[in-house]
């Protein structure tokens, strides 16, 4: 986003409004960066913190802090530092597992906010693996939660709900009670049983009087609202909303104030009041913005893409989709930078382990060395010993190249069968093109010589017959047999020459095809053109090719994508044809799944018309194709 673009977001925000439908004035806040949450005195006592017991507890409480915040960075920061602090002085600390369980959990909760389930899933088993139900209950059941809500996130809810029901069943700890009921009302409210997430979650709010926890009430709260807003009751949802907004600032819960903030600009939009959602919903990007909170600025961005395509400003909609690429693009390059930072704290943690290491192996040959000196006759044993180790070591070395270079042969015959079956796709590909192609040529070539040569041939013998005087009778039959023959090679060469792209726009033939396609099936599809009076002149070579691109796109996508909803914009600009194809579907690593059959076929297509195209897909994220054509 451009300096402009900011100064304009920075103006808005420094405006309160007040709705229409409204009597009290709603004010939102938004901040230049994330504000400091954790008082200084916490850093002060951690820096002059006289022993190993005092610093884990300050880094245990800072944690925690941003964990309430929803500070990601920090959150990750703090669970390293305190795994590093632990490792220094591992065998003489007498609480060393607790505190590592701790480090576990805290590190699965930054990874989770991250996006990164895998490693979080992988903290909050190894903390259950080293957290015994008897010595260390809460913690393990801790650790049982962040495992379900993982699953969660990733959408196994079966799996997530028999994990929160069986902490409900065991745990004596009552927050973790609380939240374990909490979380099953989450699964329900995402599986839409409707009714079952209402009364769950309403049983939570009634045993939070007794068990106080903030944070968990205000998510509960807004869950309810959101109820509300799909039962129609935007009046009630708001009011949910309001509250949510107003407490999470006071408490400092930034993520749940921003949530709150974007849940009331959906409301205000429902109810009519698109400037005030639009203000609401900017608000909270800047937010997003300055806080570097770039799966909530997707969010926001996917919002108002919404508002904007149902008020028919597809231009705009079309910006706003290509900004989220660039976002989604940028949450991928920063996920990889974690994954890479990661295994850099991993080498350097197993550094500091081999330095542990090296210095007990010089503290054990001190003592065998002592030993050596005492008696001839361990001297002797030792000698021996130095003597058959290197040997086995050069055995064990051996037979590790044997192993690794018969997994290397295995893994060429491997490579070398899947090369030759990609050419053997390839020559299959290639000869379907080749073939479509001889047939195109051909029907043209028929079609032109039907209408230049045989027609011209009639149409010339015609003219001199009506020019002949005698034989009139004899004269009107000929004229009128070859007039009739005349017709019949006209309209087979027009057949031949396709009439459905030869008289009607592209806009027309996809939005008949859509509606084909929605007629039996489930899906919902929409296509919006812009400006259509353009897109419609495009001539009938680029019509028919861009028609059978968004044939094969929708053909990939109802066969593989389990989606349910699809947009499709098609845009003219200045020089350029840009296509966008968007679906909300299982998606694909596109890392790891190179292109189909499907993709190919596109791809040839635009290979003659000089035409691109990216692919950004997520693992149950939906898949986004973007194709630029150049037109004169």
């Amino acid at each position: 986003m451009d300096i402009l673009i900011k100064k304009f977001f920075i103006v808005i925000i420094l405006i309160s409004f007040s709705s229409n439908a409204q009597e009290k004035k709603d004010w939102y806040s938004s901040f230049g960066k994330i504000p400091n949450t954790v008082d200084k005195h916490y850093y002060k006592d951690l820096e002059n913190s006289k022993n190993l017991l005092e610093k884990v507890k300050f880094i245990d409480t800072i944690a925690a802090i941003h964990i309430q915040a929803g500070n990601t960075d920090s959150i990750l920061y703090y669970g390293e530092l305190l795994i590093n602090e632990l490792l220094i002085e591992k065998e003489n600390f007498s609480n060393y597992t607790l505190y590592l369980s701790k480090a576990y959990n805290i590190l699965g909760k930054g990874k989770l906010e991250k996006g990164l389930f895998d490693d979080a899933m992988k903290h909050h088993l190894d903390g259950i693996t080293i957290s015994s139900i008897p010595e260390m209950d809460r913690m393990h059941y801790t650790h049982q939660l962040g495992l379900g809500t993982v699953y969660l996130h990733q959408k196994e809810y079966d799996t997530a709900l028999s994990v929160f029901e069986k902490c409900i069943e065991k745990t004596k700890d009552n927050d973790l009670l609380v939240l374990a009921k909490k979380l099953s009302a989450d699964v329900f409210f995402f599986k839409k049983d409707i009714p079952k997430a209402k009364s769950t979650y309403l049983e939570v709010l009634d045993e939070l009087k007794v068990y106080e926890n903030n944070k968990i009430r205000l998510e509960t709260q807004l869950k309810l609202g959101r109820i509300d807003f799909f039962e129609k009751n935007l009046a009630h949802a708001l009011e949910y909303f309001r509250s949510v907004k107003d407490i999470a600032l006071e408490s400092r819960f930034y993520d749940l104030y921003i949530d709150a903030v974007i849940r009331m600009g959906i409301v205000y939009y429902n109810q009519g009041h698109v400037k005030d959602a639009e203000m609401i919903l900017s608000t909270a990007y800047v937010n997003t913005m300055q806080w570097n909170k770039l799966e909530l600025q997707r969010d926001v961005i996917m919002v108002l893409k919404d508002i904007k395509v149902a008020d028919k400003d597809y231009e705009n909609a079309y910006n706003l989709m290509t900004q989220y690429l660039s976002i989604s693009n940028q949450i991928l390059t920063n996920q990889n930078k974690a994954i890479v930072k990661e295994m850099e704290v991993k080498y350097q943690t197993l550094q500091k382990e081999k330095e542990i290491l090296s210095l007990k192996e010089e503290q054990l040959l001190k003592e065998s060395e002592i030993e050596r000196q005492r008696t001839i006759k361990k001297a002797f044993l030792i000698g021996f010993l130095a003597v058959l180790l290197p040997v086995i070591a050069l055995l064990f070395v051996y037979f590790q190249k044997l192993k690794t270079q018969i997994a290397l042969n295995k893994s060429q015959e491997q490579v070398n069968s899947q090369k030759v079956e990609g050419l053997m796709k390839d020559q299959e590909l290639n000869l379907i093109n080749a073939t479509m192609d001889g047939q195109n040529k051909e029907r043209k070539r028929l079609a032109r010589e039907l209408h230049d040569s045989i027609g011209g041939n009639l149409a010339s013998i015609k003219l001199q017959l009506s020019a002949a005087s005698d034989n009139e009778t004899l004269q009107t039959k000929i004229i009128k047999q070859v007039d009739e023959t005349y017709h019949q090679v006209r309209d087979l060469s027009h057949n031949l020459a396709s009439k459905k792209f030869q008289n009607n726009g592209v806009s027309k033939l996809i939005k008949e095809y859509v509606n084909n396609i929605q007629q039996g099936s489930n899906q919902k599809i929409s296509f919006n053109p812009h400006p259509e009076e353009k897109i419609n002149e495009i001539e009938s070579p680029l019509k028919e090719e861009l028609f059978k691109i968004v044939q094969e796109l929708l053909t990939n996508t109802l066969k593989h994508a389990k989606a349910d909803h699809i947009d499709i914009y098609l845009n003219e600009y200045q020089t350029s044809l840009q296509l966008l194809f968007e679906d909300n579907g299982i998606g694909f690593d596109t890392a790891k799944i190179k292109d189909g059959i499907g993709f190919k076929n596109i791809r040839n297509r635009l290979s003659p018309l000089s035409g691109k195209m990216m692919i950004d897909s997520t693992k149950n994220r939906g898949t986004v194709v973007n194709i630029e054509i150049p037109v004169s």
